[in-house]
Formats: structure tokens, sequence, C-alpha cells
């Protein structure tokens, strides 16, 4: 069956989520989290979630999943060094540089791709599984049918689908909304939620929320992604409280045991106008995606009203409303917006409910739930058991001996050593001395090598306890001294690319028309491909046409697996590659070797801290969209009719004096400053 993931901004989320029947929980730590303003965990709380999830069968996934710069790589290093000691069940990255320093560092954190990545197709999948991850968190802008097909194509690959919560207007990791209007980085866990800002439509004057999208509730499509065999399903949330955790856990839960009348009452907790995000989506006609007029939490509906007397509203109710409930209703805000009217519930005898204020309502206002005064859920108790630190050993079992090897010290224990008939002395061995002691740390047995005559071998439990206790004790007190350290990296002086703006369209960054400056032919591909069996077959054939050297910008990580099967050209890392330290230049320099030419640094950053592979172009003047978008701002945003439809527009918004442009291409939107 299909695991359900929910998110945990704090200890106190992890244990209601397991609680209510989650099998995973997914978090991040004090630093290098996408979500700061979360709680987060700290190392205490990390060492008690695992020992609570290995008790109980659960397993846990801790995010790391924020570009990382070249100042930063020695606490990203120390931090996953920590991570490592509690074994959990994978760990979420987004950025690439961090793949070499895990796999070479730490081989017990499963590596598992962020929708930071912005995995959205078989390429991207296979990219990832290719450079050594397990999982892969899919783009949230995928249908079921390509989500389907992504499956068939890379079996050998673990996928994980959003179901539940927020929806971003662009896509996760290529969003810069947030840096460009606020100096806030997305890519840092710093979001400044500029989408569910009001902007201005030039044309025909509104003022309303353009790019606010609708919250995702899969509910029973969920389903069909089990039945798909995909391995995870993942829930929205690590800034919310327990009530939202327990609720919509205790909802997904119920469907998965085959309960399809789930109650909504996890609506109530949190949950803006609600939708199946691009599930069903195809193409034009979809449903609006969009929440237009009002991008706050709409709860459920609890009715519509009948008549007023004053104070006393009497609505026709469409679900059971309680003293000190939370209750709300929208009124005009200005011409095109609304705002939130919220007062709690007060029944009175005649079954009116009584209104705080004085205000008259218009005639059928819906009035909707946004708290259930029941939803309390009890905190979990904190005081749990912590995991003990683990440390991988190797043992050897010779005819008079048993040798323990860690990273750091290796002993020789002379011991009692017999022959035995069951043939369960290595069982036994790995059990006893990998279990927890006293002391800060434990072993895990990584290798056995048994050199005992006979094979089959009977050792004292006792003296394995006295052997495992004495090897604990001694690494108690050494302290794991390893650091980052910078490897030799002859940095040459990288291909002198043009300014960034000198190489893109009209109306995005991107471009496969080819654009010659100083004698090279440069080419920029889409960071989003959904089609790319066409997409590249056309761009083969611009290609064949072109005389005199080529340069290909990419991208998305899966754009490698087209740069390896076309060495003819050279390639650079382009802006959404995110060149954001040396680390990653490295890794991208050993993929491509010297077909790949340079490329431009993190465009987040203004310098870098070498050495580096090659010296990184800094793009210091160039403006990419705001927002690059599966979602039609057209249709979704305007709500016209795709009738008729030139499938090329371009649109201009305002807001406090800025001036926008919303390019919509083939159901797409790039949002740009002018």
């Amino acid at each position: 069956m299909i695991e359900l993931a929910i998110p945990a901004g704090s200890l106190e989320n992890a244990l209601v989520a397991f609680r209510n029947g989650a099998d995973a929980v997914y978090f991040g730590m004090k630093d290098f989290s996408a979500r700061k303003a979360a709680v987060n965990f700290s190392l205490e709380d990390l060492a008690k979630i695992k020992r609570f999830s290995f008790d109980n069968g659960k397993k846990i996934y801790v995010t790391v999943n924020t570009l990382v710069d070249d100042s930063n790589l020695q606490n990203a290093f120390q931090l996953l060094k920590q991570i490592e000691y509690y074994r959990p069940d994978g760990i979420i990255i987004q950025d690439l540089g961090l793949v070499e320093m895990i796999r070479e560092n730490f081989p017990h954190l499963p590596l598992h791709g962020s929708t930071q990545l912005a995995i959205h197709n078989i390429s991207g999948v296979k990219a990832l599984r290719d450079l050594g991850f397990k999982r892969v968190v899919l783009s949230r802008e995928l249908s079921l049918k390509e989500i389907s097909a992504i499956r068939k194509a890379v079996p050998d690959m673990e996928l994980k689908v959003f179901i539940h919560g927020a929806m971003c207007y662009g896509f996760s990791g290529l969003c810069m909304a947030s840096f460009i209007k606020t100096g806030r980085s997305a890519n840092e866990g710093s979001c400044a939620q500029v989408c569910r800002t009001w902007f201005t439509d030039k044309e025909s004057g509104k003022k309303f929320h353009p790019f606010s999208m609708k919250d995702l509730e899969a509910g029973e499509s969920m389903l069909e992604l089990d039945e798909l065999a995909i391995e995870s399903a993942k829930v929205e949330g690590r800034l919310k409280g327990n009530e939202y955790v327990a609720s919509v856990t205790r909802f997904y839960r119920s469907l998965l045991d085959g309960h399809r009348d789930s109650k909504m009452i996890h609506r109530t907790t949190f949950s803006r106008q609600r939708g199946d995000g691009y599930f069903q989506y195809c193409g034009p006609e979809h449903k609006r995606l969009t929440t237009d007029s009002y991008a706050g939490h709409m709860g459920i509906l609890a009715g519509y009203l009948e008549k007023q007397s004053g104070r006393k509203i009497y609505i026709d109710r469409e679900c059971r409303i309680n003293d000190h409930d939370g209750l709300m209703y929208l009124k005009k805000g200005g011409p095109d917006l609304v705002e939130a009217v919220k007062f709690p519930a007060k029944t009175l005898s005649d079954g009116a409910l009584a209104l705080p204020f004085s205000e008259r309502l218009e005639a059928r206002t819906a009035i909707y739930k946004i708290s259930d005064s029941s939803l309390n859920e009890k905190k979990p108790g904190l005081d749990i058991p912590k995991e003990k630190r683990r440390i991988s050993c190797n043992v050897k079992v010779d005819e008079k001996s048993v040798t323990l090897e860690s990273p750091w010290i290796k002993k020789e224990y002379k011991v009692d050593i017999k022959p035995s008939l069951n043939g369960e002395g290595e069982q036994k061995l790995k059990e006893i001395l990998s279990q927890r002691g006293d002391g800060k740390s434990a072993l895990e047995v990584e290798r056995l090598d048994n050199l005992y005559p006979s094979r089959n071998f009977f050792i004292n439990p006792k003296d394995v306890k006295t052997i495992r206790r004495d090897f604990c004790q001694a690494l108690d007190e050494i302290e794991d001294e390893r650091t980052y350290q910078i490897k030799d990296m002859k940095e040459d002086q990288g291909f002198p690319l043009p300014p960034r703006s000198a190489i893109s369209s009209k109306h995005t960054p991107f471009q496969t028309d080819g654009i010659e400056i100083d004698g090279n032919t440069y080419i920029t591909l889409d960071a989003v491909i959904y089609d790319e069996e066409k997409y590249y077959e056309r761009l083969e054939k611009k290609l064949e046409k072109i005389k005199g050297p080529v340069m290909i910008g990419l991208n998305n990580i899966g754009q490698i697996i087209f740069a390896k099967s076309h060495p003819q050209y050279s390639y650079f890392a382009d802006i959404y590659l995110y060149l954001s330290n040396r680390e990653c230049a490295k890794l991208l320099k050993n993929l491509l070797k010297d077909n790949l030419k340079g490329g431009y640094l993190w465009i987040e950053r203004s310098d870098y801290i070498g050495p580096w592979p090659f010296s990184p172009a800094i793009e210091k003047n160039f403006i990419p969209p705001l927002f690059i978008s599966r979602s039609c701002y057209r249709h979704d945003s305007l709500g016209l009719d795709c009738k008729g439809c030139k499938k090329e527009h371009l649109f201009l918004l305002e807001q406090n004096g800025e001036e926008y442009e919303a390019y919509v291409k083939d159901c797409c939107t790039y949002v740009n400053k002018k």
C-alpha cells in the first residue's frame, strides 16, 4: 500500500501524525530547511523521533532542501554528519552540490530528490536515478496520466507525489518572485508568498489575486496513485498546527483503509478554495486553478443566510455548528476584492446565531465554518527515549577472538568461541552487538567476516555484551572530528558567457532558435519540458542547420541526459541549473567532462569562494521571471474561455506602481517585471 507521508513542523506534530495513522513524517532541522518559519527539529528532537519511529515501525525523512553557497558548505557537512548518526530513512535535498558530499561521506543517508529540483519528466527522474537517488518528489504540476507514464518508464525509482495542501503558482525551485520583490529567497526557505498578494490587470482594471492557487485535495485520487504503484503520497503543511496534522492524517488514513465516506472536518483546520490540482489536467478547458478574489482560509460551507433580525441571523445549515466554532463570511473589500469577516459562533435557543457586531448582511450570504471547537488535539508527551548515536562497524570472528572496527578505532577481544550446530552464531552476534546500551553510542554492524573454522560458532551472550559495552564506551570518548575538506581543484578561467539577457527570447529566458554572439550560437533549453520527444526532435532539426560552434544552456538536471547523448555540442549550466557552490560545479563537470564549458553563478548570489573547476559567470543585471507556471493566466486567472485562443497572449499587470507582464504561451505563463 502507498505510504502516507505527513509534514511535521515540530516534534509535537510528528507524534500527532503517527498517533493518527501516518506511515512516515518529513521535517527540517533548524538550518537548511525550506520552511524556516516552522519550529523545526533540534538534534535531540531527531534522536527522539528516530527512536519512536524505529520502535513503532514508522519512517522519518529529513529535509535539507535549500541551496547552499560556498560559505555554508562546512555547516551543511556538520549537519549531515549529525543527521547520519540517527539513520533517517531518507535525506531530501535540492542542492546538487550535496550529492557527492553525501555519497562519499554519509553513505547511510538515502538520497531523495526534493520537489525544489522541478522533476517533471522521465529524463529528470532517470538523471537522479543515475546519480544514486533512491526516491524523487515529483513536481506538483503533473497529471495522473503523466505520473503513470513516468512510473512505467522508470520502475526502479521510488516516486513521491503531493496529494494535499498549498499549491505554488510557479514551479517549486523555479520561483523567483519572493527574491525579486522582497529579497527573501524561496530557495533558502524564506518565501514571502508573493503569489498570495493582489495585482491589478491593466486592461480590465480588475484588482484580484491572479496567482493564488487553489489548495490541492486529491481525496480518492490518492487511491489511483496506489494503483499506479507510487511509493509515497505527500501532504504539504510544515507550518500548520496539530489539529491540521491530525485531521488531514485521519482523512487520508481512512480512505486508504477503505472508508470512502470520510468526513471533511479537516477542511476547518485550513483550506482555501479546493481542487485536485493538475491530476485531471488536460490542457484547454481544464477547471480553473486560482482563487481569484480571496486567497485565504475558506473552511467548509456552514449555510446560507435565510433572514436577519438585528444581530440575529438564521441560516439553512449545511453542517453542525456549535458554540465557539469559528465562522466567517466574505464582503466586498473594494471594487473586486473581498475581505473576510470572522466571528465566534454563539447559538440561540430559537436556532439563530448571534453576531457580535451590528452589520446588515446581503441576502443569501454564504457563512463558512473555519474552525471546529471539537477539534482539540491532545498534546503528546515529549519525554520519550532518545535513539543512540549509531556508529558503523565491521566485525571479524576467528578461532580465538572477535575484532570490531569502526571509522575511528579497532579492538580485538580474546573470547571463548565454541563450535555450534544450530548456525545462529552470526545472527545472535549481530543482534547483541546492535543492542542499545547506557552510553551515547550504539553499533550498527555493516559487515561480518566469519573466519571460524567450522563457520558455525557459539559465543556466550554475556561475553558479547561485555565486548559491546567496552567498545561503545571507547566510542563515547571519541568525537567525530570529520570536517568538510576542499579537494584540490584546478580552476580554469571558464568560457566567457555573454550577459544573460542577450541570449533570452523576448518574453522568456529560453530560446531554441539560436542567437549568434562572437561566432558562437547560443541556445537555452526550457526549464520545463513535458513532451520531450517532440521538443528534442524539433531541437535536433534546428541544430542540424546551424553552422559553427553551438553552446547549449541546461536548465534542469534531466537535460544532462540529452547533453551526454549529444557530445558534439558544448554546454553551460544556465540560470535554473543553479550553480550554487563549487561542489555543484564539480558534479556537473564530472558528468559532462570537457563538454561543459562553464555556467552562470546562482542568480541570487553576486560572488563565490574558490576554488571552482571553472570560473562562473556572475550576472548582476538580469532579472528572471517571477513565475514560470503551468497555470494559464488567460484561462485560470482571468476566467476567459479557451475557444478561439491563439495560444500566445501578453497581459499587463500593476502592483504598487510597479508593472509586470504575464506572457502566455501554449497554456503556460511567464510573469516578468517590466
